[in-house]
Parts: structure tokens; sequence; C-alpha cells
């Protein structure tokens, strides 16, 4: 993607954010008045976009493709428990250190919107593949029902105090996931979890 087109995309959801934060509705709101708040074309602005609903998920796949990518490289390096628990920490550290001062609407929006909501859904799964992988080979020893049961704990966890912590002023949210953390790690280090 050319710089040029790059700004112009950047600056579509930018506007989008700043127009939501208006107290507008996501279903009053389409790209026709979007791109003349921006005074810009129309036709170029549905170069990048079909929907408004479409800026949101662009925007959800985008974050977590940079989730992955660095998620999938720390994986990739650890040979050690060791390594694949500091792989679980500094994911959940890495992931609230990202979120954007825009985060608490994205996921709001994201939560309700037919097609952000089915990729949530199919997203869930490849998170919980890739979190089952690091509970694995950072505290091993679980039987495959013990390791199922925990994973799905993570993730049901993971996915409320992500729903909770965007809406905290960024200062607090280091304080919130240390609890966080440290609640998941010694529900982890639990081998049996009856």
């Amino acid at each position: 993607m050319k710089n040029k087109e790059k700004q112009l995309k950047d600056k579509i959801v930018k506007q989008a954010i700043q127009s939501f934060r208006k107290n507008k509705k996501v279903d009053e709101f389409s790209l026709l008045s979007l791109s003349k708040e921006l005074d810009v074309d129309f036709l170029d602005l549905t170069k990048f976009y079909a929907s408004m609903e479409g800026i949101f998920l662009d925007q959800q796949k985008d974050n977590w493709k940079q989730t992955y990518k660095s998620l999938n490289k720390k994986i990739k390096k650890s040979k050690t428990p060791g390594d694949f628990k500091n792989v679980f920490d500094s994911f959940l550290e890495d992931f609230v250190s990202d979120l954007g001062p825009d985060a608490d609407l994205h996921w709001e929006v994201c939560s309700f919107i037919p097609i952000c909501l089915e990729f949530r859904e199919q997203n869930k799964k490849v998170l919980t593949g890739k979190i089952k992988t690091v509970i694995k080979r950072g505290w091993p020893g679980k039987t495959s029902n013990v390791l199922d049961r925990q994973t799905d704990l993570v993730i049901l966890s993971f996915y409320g105090f992500i729903d909770h912590v965007v809406h905290k002023p960024k200062t607090e949210r280091a304080k919130i996931l240390k609890d966080f953390r440290n609640m998941l790690n010694l529900h982890l280090q639990d081998r049996l979890f009856f």
C-alpha cells in the first residue's frame, strides 16, 4: 500500500472513531456522511471499505494480526517450560500495553456488530489453540482433559478481563494486569484442576 493510501486509510479510521465518540450509533452513520466529514470523495473511501462495519472489522483483524505475529515469534523461540511461561506473561503484558486510547470504543463496537462478532468467534478458536500450546509446554504434565478445561477458563477470563480493562485509565491497567496474571498463573499451577 502506498504511503498516501495508508495515510488516507488511517484518516478514515480516526474520523470514524471521532464520529462515534460523539454518541452516534453505527446504524445511523454511513460511509457517505463520513466522506463528507473528511471532505474526501466517496469513491476514494470505498476503495478501502464497503461499510462502516468494515472499518471496525478491519481494525479488529489488524490488531489480532499484529498480536499473533509477536506471539508466534515468541512461541517459535521458546524451548523450556520457563520460556513458555514467559510467553504467556508477555502475551498478556503486550496485549494490555498495546491497547490504544480508543480500545474501549473498538471493543464495544466490535461486541455488537455481527461481522465483528463472527470474527471474534473464529478468532477465539485460533487464540485457544495458541494458548493451549503455551499452557501445555509451560506447565507440563496435565492430562488432556485438564488442559482443555484450563485453556477454556483462561480464554473466558481473558475476554472478560479485556472487556473490563479497556474502560480503565492506562495507568490503572498495569495494576489490574498484575493481579490478573498472578491469578491465572496460580490457576495454571494446578495440575489436577478438580
